[in-house]
């Protein structure tokens, strides 16, 4: 399995930890093939666990009742209490050793102190922008690193049984609704989070870096209530990957409150649901330092919206440090667009 290069950024921040990093144009076809058949796997996965309901429907009205079997044979294995392991573990380092490689280049790097993972941290990983897949998201997901950090996924996408399936032989994934998250942080776990959901996919547009977050702030209560940090995380090239069609922002809005995820998008002109791979940007993420916020049982509604406010900003910096070093000469007309 190839492996990337591990080293210390001398950039802007000698405390900048970059912990995966593949140059610019370095990856050899066989690694960007596989990179692609990753991301293929992903999307193919997303895209039937959405459909799945309506594949069972149509396997029993039609008596095809092989595929109708295959799926509820799906449903039990991905509900039972297994855990990763030997038959599991050549899937998720291969996930893991060869999405990375599908960019023309692509990067891991933190702030500050890089995550434990033999230790269970009382952070939460706010990762923006959602895009068209979270294909940034998906590189922190499978990382080692982050192996004790529980990654929240739509509801009704985890319900699916391929898509579960996916989820936990990948990483450690969990329910972005209210009640699971707490679970999660009661016990100490790391949680990550796009708080942006389907509404910051809907914005995502090849010429703007968008993030949406002014009515996001249950994240925010809730991390107060049990004394987590923040660490925002930006994955740059994330909004050049699939254009999207704009427009319609409040029907498309209204959708996105039911679940309904509502991009119109189109990635390589050969096969659209593969992201493009612009030569000049790549795949970058950056974690940021922590914010530590205090531990109030009962916020106020002004405990709230300081916080959040603060967290805004905060991932405003991120952006604003980190710009130019990604986009180069684009950065001097980039700015992060606050929806």
């Amino acid at each position: 399995m190839p492996k990337a290069s591990e080293d210390k950024d001398v950039g802007r921040a000698s405390q900048d930890v970059v912990v995966r990093h593949i140059e610019h144009d370095s990856a050899t076809t066989f690694q960007t093939i596989c990179g692609g058949l990753v991301i293929s796997a992903f999307i193919f996965v997303w895209m039937a666990s959405l459909m799945s309901p309506l594949l069972l429907y149509i396997s029993v009205v039609n008596s095809r009742y092989t595929s109708a079997f295959v799926i509820v044979a799906l449903t039990v294995v991905a509900y039972l209490p297994w855990k990763r392991g030997p038959l599991t573990d050549p899937i998720s380092k291969f996930v893991d050793g060869y999405h990375q490689y599908y960019y023309s280049s692509s990067s891991i790097t933190f702030e500050g102190d890089v995550p434990d993972p033999k230790k269970n941290e009382k952070t939460f990983y706010a990762v923006h922008p959602h895009g068209a897949f979270c294909l940034g998201w998906s590189m922190l997901y499978h990382n080692p690193i982050f192996i004790n950090t529980k990654f929240c996924f739509s509801p009704a996408l985890l319900a699916s049984p391929l898509f579960r399936i996916w989820s936990r032989i990948t990483g450690n994934s969990g329910g972005a609704d209210k009640a699971s998250m707490v679970r999660c942080m009661k016990d100490g776990m790391g949680v990550a989070l796009p708080p942006g959901g389907f509404e910051e996919a809907t914005i995502t547009s090849t010429a703007h870096d968008r993030v949406y977050i002014k009515k996001r702030a249950g994240f925010i209560k809730i991390c107060l209530q049990h004394g987590y940090s923040i660490r925002p995380a930006y994955a740059f090239g994330e909004r050049h990957l699939y254009s999207n069609v704009q427009g319609l922002w409040g029907l498309r809005h209204q959708l996105n409150k039911f679940g309904v995820p509502t991009i119109a998008i189109a990635g390589l002109w050969a096969f659209p649901l593969l992201p493009k791979r612009p030569r000049n940007v790549g795949l970058h993420v950056v974690v940021g330092r922590k914010m530590f916020l205090p531990k109030i049982e009962n916020p106020t509604k002004d405990d709230v919206k300081e916080w959040h406010q603060k967290y805004i900003s905060s991932l405003s910096k991120l952006f604003e440090d980190h710009k130019e070093k990604f986009y180069g000469n684009e950065a001097k007309t980039t700015k992060l667009e606050i929806w």
